[in-house]
This record gives C-alpha cells, structure tokens and sequence, in this order.
C-alpha cells in the first residue's frame, strides 16, 4: 500500500508494512518534529468486517495493525486521518 491523497502541513515521507499486518508509517513536520501528545491518528479499514488498529504513535512515526475479515493478520488497505497542532 502507498499513501495517496495526502495533504496539510504534515508530510508523509514513507509508509511500509514492518510485517504481515503492521505499517509504519513515517512524518515530518515542516521546521521539526511532533511530540506524541501533539498528534492523534484515526484509521479506517476499506472493507467491512475488517479491522485496524493504531498501535504505536511515536515523534516521527506512527504503526496500525490490519486484520481481515477472519481476524488474521493482513496486509490491506485502510484510511487515516492524522489530527493535531502542525504549528
């Protein structure tokens, strides 16, 4: 999966699955970083009956876990939504 339609003044600057399930996905916010309390992710599987999960939020990064519709680790698509104070 890549990261497509992105926007703000957050940029994603890669997204990976770690493994099978599990992506990292890496920020940066323009003039250093976020703090973890600055932040929060919402996530959203593309398919019903599947699930995901933020597992990890981290100063550059932050890690969801996927799980189909059986409740087995995955690797599948899924929305987010990173809220926070940019400035």
């Amino acid at each position: 999966m890549a990261v497509v339609n992105k926007w703000g003044a957050t940029d994603i600057v890669a997204d990976q699955w770690i493994s099978t399930g599990i992506m990292r996905i890496d920020f940066q916010r323009p003039g250093g970083l976020i703090k973890t309390a600055d932040y929060c992710v919402f996530c959203q599987p593309l398919v019903s009956g599947q699930r995901c999960v933020v597992t990890g939020m981290y100063s550059t990064y932050f890690t969801v876990e996927v799980r189909n519709g059986s409740g087995a680790l995955a690797n599948l698509g899924f929305s987010f939504q990173m809220v926070g104070n940019n400035y």
